[in-house]
């Protein structure tokens, strides 16, 4: 690959993670199972898959956008938006997809067939994914660069490095309950959890020792997603349900903790205080999805909307991929959050909703999402004219779900 035998791109693809893998000191390339891409610059692209016919692994596209998404008039975003980045984008992704990249379109791809196993290598976009990927699953993978993950699916390797060591993959850090009922803590409960030891452990691997087994996906979704944008973590244990940690002691190698945490009421409760800050209780956008709905998720929603109606001045937005949303329009659970007034899109991201190109302003934004609620208060996405954050209320679903009929925010 590397003389060109294989053509230009793949050679170019491969030098890339030669120098890549030479720069963290990996003494080897690997093969790499999964690919999860967030498009790279066309003019770079062009060069990368010269000569390529197909990508060499399993590869998906990431969440783009809404800008690019079918949904921008629905949304009640301004029709004349599009940029040139937001053009080159979709050129990018035909590009991907002639090469034979599922268009997932998602931040969870995870759920539409880009599942993982114990010991699978991953080189994937996306930091909810990478964590969940190396918690959950017990696959292998790090935050790589964006050029890192098309150049993977473009030769099928990636260099050995960092989280795909198992010496790099000891918890550093123990994380312990103290008076908290883990059997009744609700995904918001999870997401205030996530964000306070991501904050704490920055980019530590941690294990979270006392939650039990039967903990839904959905819920461990919402506790593992805020700690790469508190903190910088990518792996965090979680006892008797991670793969490599079926006791503390295998997590964490035998080997003495560098830190261990307490979580009490009280820390949870600062968390959530740090998620929250506004002024003024109406509300005027409702959005969940980061990381995108499950079809469960969805389900319950519908349930919890059936004969209720959104209040009027409200958006609920409510995003997940494609898969998910079309079993979720066969069961008929579409229908009903349609008809209570909310919108269901794909293939975009409300973490990074771009509320300046709103034909109307928002700014008071309510959120389940711990993801969300930082982006919007610490990441630029909730800024609003003078510089200002806007509002922003996080809580449970059923508290945001409440917040859309009544339109107004009620603490918990």
């Amino acid at each position: 690959m590397l003389g060109g035998e294989s053509g230009p791109g793949v050679q170019k693809a491969l030098s890339f993670l030669v120098e890549y893998g030479e720069a963290f000191d990996a003494q080897r390339l690997i093969r790499v199972d999964s690919a999860h891409i967030l498009p790279d610059p066309v003019h770079m692209l062009a060069e990368l898959t010269e000569g390529v016919k197909s990508v060499r692994t399993l590869a998906t596209i990431h969440s783009l956008s809404p800008l690019t998404s079918p949904w921008v008039g629905d949304l009640g975003l301004k029709e004349d938006t599009a940029s040139p980045v937001i053009e080159d984008t979709m050129k990018a992704v035909k590009i991907y997809k002639g090469l034979g990249c599922f268009m997932t379109l998602s931040c969870a791809p995870y759920v539409m067939g880009n599942a993982l196993k114990k010991g699978h290598v991953f080189s994937w976009a996306g930091s909810s994914g990478i964590i969940i990927n190396n918690s959950l699953f017990g696959a292998r993978g790090n935050r790589d660069s964006g050029i890192a993950m098309t150049c993977s699916a473009i030769t099928g390797l990636t260099p050995e490095l960092g989280r795909i060591r198992s010496e790099e993959r000891y918890a550093d850090v123990v994380v312990r309950f103290q008076k908290v009922d883990v059997e009744q803590l609700s995904d918001a409960d999870m997401g205030a959890i996530g964000y306070h030891i991501g904050a704490m452990a920055q980019t530590k691997n941690v294990v979270i020792d006392g939650l039990p087994s039967t903990v839904p996906f959905e819920k461990l979704k919402y506790l593992l997603s805020p700690m790469p944008v508190s903190g910088a973590v990518s792996l965090c244990h979680l006892t008797g349900i991670t793969p490599e940690a079926p006791t503390l002691e295998a997590a964490l190698g035998n080997r003495r903790p560098e830190m261990t945490l307490t979580l009490s009421p009280f820390e949870m409760r600062d968390a959530v205080s740090k998620l929250s800050h506004y002024t003024s209780s109406e509300v005027e956008v409702v959005a969940m999805g980061c990381p995108h709905l499950t079809m469960r998720e969805i389900r319950d929603i519908a349930y919890m909307l059936e004969g209720r109606r959104v209040a009027d001045g409200v958006r609920l937005i409510l995003a997940t991929n494609e898969g998910v949303s079309s079993l979720c329009r066969r069961m008929g659970y579409n229908d009903i959050i349609e008809k209570a007034g909310g919108l269901i899109i794909t293939d975009s991201c409300i973490a990074v909703f771009p509320f300046a190109h709103m034909k109307e302003p928002v700014a008071r934004v309510a959120t389940n999402s711990a993801r969300c609620a930082h982006y919007l208060l610490r990441g630029g996405a909730g800024e609003v004219a003078g510089g200002k954050v806007m509002d922003t209320y996080y809580g449970s679903t059923r508290q945001c779900l409440d917040a859309a009929v009544t339109g107004t925010w009620e603490d918990a």
